[in-house]
């Protein structure tokens, strides 16, 4: 008899689904520096694996969606360079510094997720607008 509940391995030659790659927008907030320099912006970039520096706040809001829409032609070309491409990496623990971070999917409805450095697991924003203020607000830096 043939037990239709028995578990089977998967086969040795499934490939396993790449990770997702979100860019993100970071900003924080640092004590030692003057206004206006006391705060900086950075955008995750999946492409580099790297954060990149931007002068203004509208400069990095510029780049994220940029680099979503490439991720998103990655993905539906199906193109094997999508394997490279990496989320921002968890943060450094016993760091003082404030900062506070979005990152965006890059599916047709745009998915935003927000942490901070007292929180720095991922949480689910309502909308690309409550994901900036949430991330503004939180570091103290008032939107213009």
């Amino acid at each position: 008899m043939l037990d239709v509940f028995a578990h089977k391995p998967p086969p040795s030659d499934r490939r396993t689904v790449p990770t997702v790659s979100r860019p993100s927008l970071r900003i924080t907030r640092h004590e030692d520096r003057p206004p206006p320099a006391d705060v900086s912006f950075e955008v995750w970039n999946p492409f580099t694996t790297s954060y990149e520096p931007h002068s203004l706040l509208t400069d990095g809001l510029d780049r994220v969606p940029a680099l979503a829409t490439q991720i998103q032609v990655k993905w539906v070309q199906q193109d094997p360079a999508r394997s490279s491409l990496r989320d921002p990496p968890d943060p450094a623990d016993g760091n003082d510094i404030e900062w506070r971070e979005f990152r965006v999917s890059f599916q047709a409805n745009r998915v935003y997720d927000t942490r901070n450095f007292d929180q720095p697991t991922w949480k689910k924003a309502m909308s690309r607008i409550a994901a900036i203020e949430t991330t503004c607000d939180k570091v103290g830096y008032v939107l213009p």
